[in-house]
């Protein structure tokens, strides 16, 4: 073994590296709690949005500002999925919602409906649900979630950038994807028998799924007030009630299809919007002076079930499946 005597000049060397060494150890240790400070800060690089652009803008009137919108297709989208199901659902089901609200989109972009046009003439859609899709702004979206604002945005963001452009198509056609909030459990309705039109594409289908909170809502009011909602003349006869108001026909999804309340015929979805219940699927009760309506669902029940897909997505089923159970014969497909 060979002992080496080190000059001073060796010796200071040595110590200059170590600690040269030692700054450089604490310069890495620094970045990497930059690094991970930065990361923190902004949720980790896994979690950061995907950018939403297809290079088309939508023109969409906005109800609450009464001004026009011109936004990127995309990103409109990610407000109408935001508005119209609720962003806890299971990410197959926000996928499906996203495709069916793009489809529709696109549609009216190719054909507004008059009720949009009347608003303004270069209005493509507008923010009624009534008319055509909800929509709320990043705003909306924030005060509407709190703290679990940025994690559900990611998510919805998510579900429309996995689908980008995807549309359903019937025959090549693009189709007409109605949707609602809970069909009720049981099956879906047909929509000739809703509005006397017919989709092939638009069919009842079964959807088990269980109880949702639109299950047994009820609506009580006295008779008199049912009557005068309903236009009805007439005072509603003593103990005689089940000759005044009769059950006439049922849809296929045992839904009501026509009723008979003084001698007037009524629709399921014209007594739905009257009385304001939610469903159509629909029973009833009388004490008194008072009816009492036990409603399940909520919706016209026509089209894609939004809890029914949410249900199917925890079972496992893809969005393409989901969409395919509830619009039977349709193709996915790039706009």
């Amino acid at each position: 073994m060979v002992t080496r005597i080190q000059s001073p000049r060796t010796k200071r060397l040595r110590r200059k590296r170590k600690r040269r060494n030692r700054f450089t150890w604490a310069a890495i240790v620094l970045c990497g709690i930059l690094l991970y400070g930065v990361a923190s800060f902004t949720g980790s690089l896994s979690d950061t949005e995907p950018e939403l652009s297809s290079g088309r803008t939508v023109q969409v009137y906005n109800m609450d500002t009464e001004q026009l919108m011109t936004l990127d297709l995309e990103q409109y989208l990610t407000g109408v999925v935001a508005a119209e199901m609720p962003a806890s659902f299971s990410e197959e089901a926000l996928k499906a919602q996203a495709v069916a609200a793009r489809t529709f989109t696109v549609s009216r972009m190719e054909h507004p409906s008059p009720n949009v046009t009347a608003l303004d003439s270069r209005a493509q859609l507008s923010t009624s649900p009534e008319t055509c899709q909800a929509w709320i702004s990043v705003e909306e979206q924030e005060r509407r979630w709190g703290k679990q604002y940025k994690a559900y945005h990611r998510k919805i963001v998510q579900a429309v950038a996995e689908t980008a452009g995807e549309v359903l198509r019937y025959d090549g056609a693009l189709i007409e994807p109605l949707y609602h909030a809970s069909c009720g459990g049981g099956h879906t309705e047909d929509a000739a028998e809703v509005w006397g039109n017919a989709r092939p594409y638009l069919v009842s289908v079964e959807c088990n799924h269980p109880a949702d909170p639109h299950t047994g809502q009820k609506v009580t009011m006295t008779l008199q007030d049912m009557t005068q909602q309903l236009g009805v003349t007439g005072a509603v006869p003593a103990g005689s009630f089940g000759d005044f108001m009769q059950l006439v026909a049922s849809t296929a999804s045992n839904r009501v299809k026509t009723l008979r309340v003084g001698g007037q015929e009524f629709s399921g979805a014209a007594l739905r919007s009257a009385l304001g219940l939610k469903s159509s699927l629909i029973s009833w009760t009388v004490s008194g002076d008072k009816i009492t309506f036990t409603t399940n669902g909520y919706g016209h029940g026509v089209g894609l079930c939004q809890y029914g897909a949410n249900y199917y997505a925890e079972q496992g089923d893809s969005y393409a499946q989901i969409l395919a159970r509830y619009y039977p014969g349709t193709q996915l497909s790039k706009e």
